[in-house]
Parts: structure tokens; sequence; C-alpha cells
């Protein structure tokens, strides 16, 4: 039996994208088929899509599925699938390389899902685990984030950065959003971090300010223009690798400071479940900028490309 997807047959962008007839999945013995309700739109996203982790992906054959996250119900489960039952509410993150998550039902391991939040509903918890899981990967798994501690966060208004901006006031440290002035207002209302510097207005790397993580979201400073911002031990960290932040691999070994590249490829039942509690106890918030039907996918998509998004971008499936 054939189902709907959103696909694309070559590397490209956004145009590449269209509505696709796939196989409908079968779980494993430790797998869940989810009806899924929506998907989130991720960087990775476009970045998978253009041929940027190649030649990995290239083990995966066309068509490929386009997403990561998403939330929806469980249909079916596999043989020696325990922790959970038909009908269940769930959200969870595909494996990002080999896996997508746009399609009218995904088969998926039970170890990368979770029982979604009680208090939102199917299409806000679609947006939160990508982004919480590389936040949480960057701060606290690589970044050792404590109390008290001075971080930097460049990108702070987009999905990763408002939803880094929550961790760390889980965590209590010391906040530094870097953003414009377009958003610092919203910024300072909903997250409260110790400083707001506009970007248009200020250079950080200019300042006398030293931090000890810097998280680099937008992935457009270079750990070389940064070490001069980072106490004794302090680490920078990104999400992205480009031309302008290529690591000097050397100077890391000859001194403390480090950098360190954070890819989130898949989560796991128990982060999603950390996250869960998180929302539930209302520490943490989902932070949405659009939703979208699912006919309108390469405007969505077109929408993520642009770089204007303040927040998460929904894709609505069912």
């Amino acid at each position: 039996m054939q189902m709907k997807a959103i696909v694309y047959h070559r590397y490209g962008d956004f145009n590449s994208l269209e509505i696709g007839e796939i196989p409908k999945p079968i779980p494993n013995s430790n797998e869940v088929i989810v009806k899924v309700k929506a998907i989130s739109l991720n960087p990775v996203d476009l970045k998978k899509m253009r041929g940027g982790f190649k030649p990995i992906t290239n083990i995966k054959k066309f068509p490929i599925t386009i997403g990561a996250d998403f939330s929806g119900e469980i249909t079916e489960i596999g043989t020696n699938v325990g922790a959970f039952k038909v009908g269940d509410k769930v959200f969870g993150m595909t494996f990002i390389l080999f896996e997508g998550s746009a399609a009218d039902e995904i088969k998926i391991s039970q170890k990368r899902i979770a029982l979604a939040p009680n208090n939102i509903d199917l299409i806000e918890a679609a947006s939160i685990p990508q982004v919480a899981n590389t936040s949480l990967l960057s701060l606290r798994d690589h970044g050792s984030l404590r109390r008290g501690h001075k971080l930097l966060i460049n990108g702070a208004s987009g999905g990763v950065g408002t939803m880094a901006l929550q961790i760390a006031n889980i965590f209590e440290a010391e906040t530094t959003a870097v953003a414009s002035f377009r958003n610092a207002d919203r910024i300072k209302k909903d997250f409260n971090p110790h400083k707001v510097i506009d970007y248009t207005a200020e250079d950080f790397t200019q300042l006398d300010e030293k931090y000890d993580l810097i998280f680099d979201v937008n992935g457009n400073r270079s750990f070389n223009e940064v070490e001069k911002c980072l106490n004794t031990n302090g680490i920078y960290i990104t999400t992205l690798v480009n031309i302008y932040n290529q690591i000097d691999f050397i100077k890391q070994f000859t001194q403390r400071k480090k950098s360190k590249v954070v890819l989130s490829g898949s989560t796991t039942t128990s982060n999603l479940n950390l996250f869960r509690m998180w929302i539930e106890d209302g520490k943490v918030k989902p932070i949405i900028d659009k939703i979208y039907e699912f006919g309108d996918y390469k405007e969505a998509y077109e929408y993520l490309d642009s770089g204007r998004a303040k927040g998460k971008i929904i894709l609505k499936i069912d």
C-alpha cells in the first residue's frame, strides 16, 4: 500500500520538493507506526536536501522524505514494544541522515519517542524535539553548563536560540543573548536574559566581556574571532560548519579553550521525557512563528530558507 509524503528525487533547494507516493511502513519488533499530525522544519533539512551530508546520505536511495521532528498517534506496535500502546499520542525525531518525518505515517524505534506533553497540543509538540535536543547537547553535554556560568548565545531569536535561552534559565546561567534590534524587546520580555546585545549596533567580540560558553547558533563567527571572549577553560560551540567557523585544531591542542561542532542527528526517550517534564512544569514553552497546511510545504521551506523565522515553523500533515 502507498501513502503520501513530501519527498525529493535529487539534491537541490526547496523547489526540489514534491508530494509523492511511497510505501506504507511496516514496523520491526521494536518499532511503532505513528500517524503523523505535524512536523517542524529545521535548517538541517535544507542542508541535507542540498547534499550537505554527502557522501553519507548517498547510502539512501531517492526519493528521500524530508523532515525529522514529528508528533502524532501510535496506530501499530511491534511485538517487542512494551512502553507504548496503540492510541498513545507521542512526539519524537527520526534519524536525520537517513529517515524523514513528512509522511502520513512513519515507523520509528520505541527508544526515540515519548508521550507528548499533556498541556500542549500535538501541533505544538512537533516543534520541540530537534531544537530542544540540539540545545541540551550543546549546553549540558558538550558545554557542561552550570549555575552561574556566563553564557553567550549568538543567534538567540530563532528556533534553537529561543529554546537555548529557556534551557539556560533552567540551569541558572548568566546569559547574554545576541540578536537584532527587531527581536531584542521580545527576547527581554519572554526569556529575561541578563543582557541583550544588538548585533547591528555592537560586535560582541569587540567588548571586554568573557564567557564560559559561547553557543554560536548562527555559525557566522569563527573560533579565532571569539577565542579572546572565552575564559581560560571556555568552550565555543556551533551547530553549523562553514567557511566562517573553520576550527583551528592546532591552536586547541596548545590551550584549554575548545571549539566543538554539535549535530543533533537523533534523540532518546530519556531526553524527550525531560523535555516533556519541563513543558508540563512550565519551565519550557514552544515558540512557534508560523503554521502551514500540508499543501503549502514549499512556502514553508522558502520561509525557513529566508532566515527570518522568529521561532519554529510547523507543517501540518494530518
